[in-house]
């Protein structure tokens, strides 16, 4: 595997002061970090079966009057290995480390860890400008793997890929999270809460309660990696930001050690002792009121103490 040679750690972060005090080492690419990156250079897998002259020598799909359609040649600051797909095991991110990612128009830049659940992570991440014409913004996202592979997805779509004629400006802001695993365009963020869209800074933590494990419906599990997301294109987000010229994203990373971490069952424990307490408090208050001033019925001492005295009825000599 190649190492990423044209991106080197920054100095200085103009992020989150949060990020400001880290113990910064040199990331261990394709060990604990991986650079990945999207490009509007997608190519369609199903074209050659559109063509006149197809795989089999037969009439293709595509209109005899039709031209076909020339893709447009990116020309941006990214290496062709960063679309590749690793596949590395990446040791658990337990150091401090800071890069830039020089992202095109129109393209994605991600970096791919392996997040520990006994640390808490910081990322802070600002985005600036390679050409002082512009001030653009960008979306930064917080991904699992298979949440990644969903906007991956989506992006070759968009651009092109499977000539399935996607409509970029649909919108998938109006569906909600628990649906859009059914969008075939439908892509959400880690919680659904760690999107940061049209910013030029942020900074955001994040603790795990666990290994973060999918299950697959047939069986088996696999981890999962994290993917810090610097978005310089139009997705399919309604405030997202819209790309205007190539960016620096610098990235800050800190990790550190969690004071306290609780067992996940204690969630469990608070949650059901809270519903027991709504169901026995009303019954011990009841109890209560039915016995108030019973007590004080031999001693004739109700109407003293301010309490209706109880109805008697004598009985016979």
């Amino acid at each position: 595997m190649l190492l990423p040679l044209e991106i080197s750690p920054i100095q200085q972060v103009s992020a989150a002061s949060n990020c400001d005090n880290g113990d910064f080492v040199t990331p261990k690419w394709n060990k604990t970090v991986e650079r990945l990156a999207k490009i509007p250079n997608v190519y369609d897998y199903d074209s050659e079966y559109l063509d006149d002259d197809g795989p089999r020598g037969g009439k293709g799909q595509r209109g005899e009057n039709q031209d076909p359609v020339e893709p447009t040649e990116y020309d941006g600051p990214e290496e062709s290995w960063m679309t590749w797909e690793p596949n590395n095991d990446l040791n658990l991110l337990r150091d401090d480390f800071q890069t830039t990612m020089l992202i095109g128009n129109d393209a994605v830049g991600t970096l791919r860890v392996n997040l520990d659940h006994q640390r808490r992570t910081t990322i802070c991440v600002t985005i600036d400008t390679t050409n002082n014409s512009y001030d653009p913004s960008a979306d930064v996202y917080l991904m699992t793997t298979t949440q990644y592979d969903r906007y991956t997805a989506a992006y070759d779509l968009a651009h092109g890929a499977w000539s399935w004629g996607y409509d970029g400006d649909s919108d998938v802001s109006d569906i909600s999270p628990e649906w859009r695993s059914f969008d075939i365009t439908g892509w959400n963020s880690y919680r659904d809460s760690h999107k940061y869209e049209d910013i030029k800074e942020v900074s955001f933590a994040i603790s795990l309660d666990g290994p973060e494990i999918s299950s697959s419906l047939f069986g088996g599990s696999s981890n999962q990696y994290f993917n810090i997301v610097i978005d310089n294109t139009n997705n399919s987000h309604r405030n997202d930001a819209l790309p205007e010229t190539t960016i620096a994203a610098s990235v800050t990373v800190v990790s550190e050690e969690r004071s306290t971490i609780l067992p996940n069952w204690t969630v469990s424990l608070v949650c059901c002792g809270l519903m027991l307490g709504t169901l026995v408090i009303p019954i011990v208050m009841n109890r209560r009121y039915m016995d108030a001033g019973l007590s004080l019925t031999n001693e004739n001492q109700q109407l003293e103490k301010g309490l209706v005295p109880t109805l008697e009825q004598n009985q016979p000599d």
